[in-house]
Formats: C-alpha cells, structure tokens, sequence
C-alpha cells in the first residue's frame, strides 16, 4: 500500500515482516486499530482474516467444521462427529466408537437440517438400542427435527466400554425399499387335511399386534404345497386379504403345477393392497378339484395366527410376505457432540 505526501515521507508497500524495508511488524500491544468488538478474536478462513464475537460467560474455544467456535466448558471435551443422511447404512447411523474402558456421558445435538426421519430413532449400543435416556426421543416431529435443536441429551445409564469397543449408533432410519417378512418355526410339515379337491376348505393367516406387515404395502405373498403323492398337479388357487371386518380388500387368482415335492406359488398384489391393522387376514383358497396339501411351519409364531377351515386349530403355513418399507431418508445433516470419559 503506498501513500504520497513528496519528500522522504513516503510509505513504500509493505508486508509486515521483522525486515525495516517491509514496514516492520504489526504492534499489537495496544496500538494497532481495527474493527473488532472488546473481547473478539481474530482467524483465518484460508484467504482474508475473519473475526469472532467473545463467547458467553464458561464457554471455551472449540472447533466447528474447521473454524474456531464457542462451546459449552466440560469437565471433559466434547468430541464433534458429523453426519448426513448418506452416512444411514440399512436403517442405523454410526456415530461413535467408543473406546475400552470409556464412558459416553453426554450428548449435545445440533440439527444442521431436518431428517426426513419415517420412524422412531433411538441412539444406543448394539446390546442396548436405547441406552440414553433422552430428553426427546428422536422421532418424527419431537426428534432429529429442528425442535430437537441444541437439547442436551443426557444418560443416566452411563455406557462404558469394558472388554472391549462399543459401537454407539443411531437406530431407526428407514432404509427405503421392501422387505420379507417370513413365519417363523423349525422344520416344515403338512396339515394333515389340507385342501380336499372340490370342497371350500381354506387355509391362511391371521396378523396379529406388533406384525411389521402392518401398515405397509404387500407385494406378494409366497407359500409352499405339495401334492401329497399325486405326482404333478395343476391346480387353480385363490389368495385374498380380508380386513378385520371381513370385507374383502385384494384378491389373486394362479394356476400352477404341484408336485410331491414342496413347491413355492408367488401370488402378486397389483396397486397399493394394504395389512392395516392386527385382525387383517390372508387366505388361500384351492379351486381346483384336486387335492392338495399346504405345508406349513412347526414351532413358534411371529405376531401371527394360522388357521383353516374346518379344523381352526392354529397351524402356521410356510408363508414368506414381501412389503414395502418406509421412503429412505434423503436429506438431513446433525452434528453429535460426544462427551467421552477415560
């Protein structure tokens, strides 16, 4: 910078350096000016000096995405971990590995932009989903939303790495997609009266409470006959799904070859056929005049109920559902501040 005034007064342009000739060093004790506030301090961003307003009272000197930020004083410091909606991998979110012999006391969240959240989010371990007890559970409208926005979460089951690492994560997110939800049990077997060709008997299921086919879009159901030793069978069948009212809400027409051996039929749901409520039910009809058997599974159940007709004993056919999952979450930004104890 040159200034003009004639003479050997004139300043010539200058750096600031310890050299005489570049203008010699800034003073910076109580003589240099400049447009700051009492209290505020001065940093780079890579390309002009940028200034930043004195904290709140308690407050220490923090880094927040590479620049210098004021954050609440701890007895421990809290460490920062960002994420985005691109870092939820099959519905959870890494946050944390928490080291042997450490403690996660406290958490700080700070909600850069809203998840598009579809079901409720917990943070926790492996073992343990929900190990915070938080302020707000991270849920659609109470959670990784914008009210959530500064909350400080804290634990009062202090989790602690013991034998080892513990993997601390947020669980939850929708991974978008579909899913199959299939009956549980071990082995397989066949009703013992199956379908008698030519006569109404029916077979099916029963959603009860807690199924996670409730409330989601059913793409095709899968269960498995056989021809009881027939030989190969070509058969009509029907599948149908019944409100808890019994009114009849979708229905799928196959023919299909059954053979001695168990064989899977696929019957395929057009449009958006819904399991609304526990009640709901899937039921197969054997149109065909032939006798067939549906095999079914043995041993425990998974929130359904068998049935058929006219025996309504609870049996449980080998039944594999596939069902649409929640959209994926597509935007969204958080920052975590961890509180972490030797």
């Amino acid at each position: 910078m040159g200034f003009s005034g004639g003479g050997s007064n004139v300043l010539k342009p200058h750096k600031h350096s310890s050299a005489a000739e570049d203008g010699s060093p800034l003073n910076m004790n109580n003589v240099t000016e400049a447009t700051l506030n009492a209290g505020d301090i001065v940093y780079s961003d890579g390309s002009a000096l940028q200034s930043l307003a004195i904290g709140a009272d308690t407050t220490i000197l923090a880094v927040s995405g590479s620049t210098p930020s004021w954050s609440a004083a701890t007895s421990n410091p809290l460490v920062k971990v960002s994420k985005t909606f691109s870092d939820i991998v099959g519905g959870e979110l890494d946050i944390y590995t928490l080291p042997q012999d450490a403690a996660l006391c406290n958490l700080y969240t700070d909600i850069t932009t809203v998840f598009d959240a579809s079901t409720a989010v917990t943070i926790g371990d492996a073992a343990d989903a929900n190990g915070f007890v938080e302020v707000a559970d991270f849920t659609v409208g109470t959670g990784l939303t914008n009210v959530t926005r500064g909350l400080y979460v804290t634990t009062f089951k202090t989790m602690r790495s013991t034998s080892g690492t513990t993997a601390i994560k947020a669980y939850g997110f929708s991974p978008g997609g579909s899913a199959t939800w299939t009956a549980t049990g071990t082995g397989s077997g066949n009703f013992g009266q199956g379908f008698f060709g030519g006569q109404a008997h029916v077979s099916g299921i029963i959603i009860d409470a807690g199924n996670v086919l409730i409330g989601n879009v059913i793409n095709y159901a899968d269960f498995n006959f056989n021809s009881d030793g027939q030989g190969s069978v070509s058969t009509d069948f029907v599948v149908k799904i019944f409100n808890a009212a019994n009114v009849e809400q979708a229905t799928v027409s196959v023919t299909a070859t059954i053979n001695d051996a168990s064989t899977t039929v696929r019957f395929t749901f057009a449009g958006n056929t819904y399991v609304s409520v526990a009640g709901d039910y899937i039921q197969i009809d054997n149109n065909g005049g032939n006798y067939i058997e549906v095999e079914a599974f043995t041993g425990t159940t998974d929130n359904y109920t068998g049935f058929r007709t006219p025996d309504p004993t609870a049996n449980f056919p080998h039944v594999a559902v596939n069902y649409d999952l929640p959209a994926a979450d597509t935007q969204g930004e958080v920052d975590f501040y961890l509180q972490v104890v030797d």
